[in-house]
């Protein structure tokens, strides 16, 4: 069993989501206390088929802004401008 914000990160998604596909009743769960609902693996593998496959399934780091330093701007003198 993992908790929703163990299940958002294997489906890289986040905690919200898959809170909102429990309430939606998309995403099957078991609830232990007021404020704690588990996961089975089953629950998360079938999510990912059957919903993310819909937006193009999970891609690793799909989404995320490169980490390079952003590139110098040339000035007048350098575009060849007199």
């Amino acid at each position: 069993m993992y908790t929703t914000a163990q299940a958002a990160e294997m489906l890289g998604v986040s905690p919200n989501t898959i809170k909102n596909a429990i309430q939606r009743g998309v995403m099957a769960y078991e609830h232990i206390n007021p404020r704690l609902n588990m996961v089975t693996l089953e629950a998360i593998e079938t999510y990912r088929r059957e919903r993310l496959g819909q937006r193009g399934g999970y891609r690793p780091g799909a989404g995320r802004r490169p980490t390079h330093e952003p590139e110098a701007t040339i000035g007048k003198e350098g575009q060849g401008a007199e």
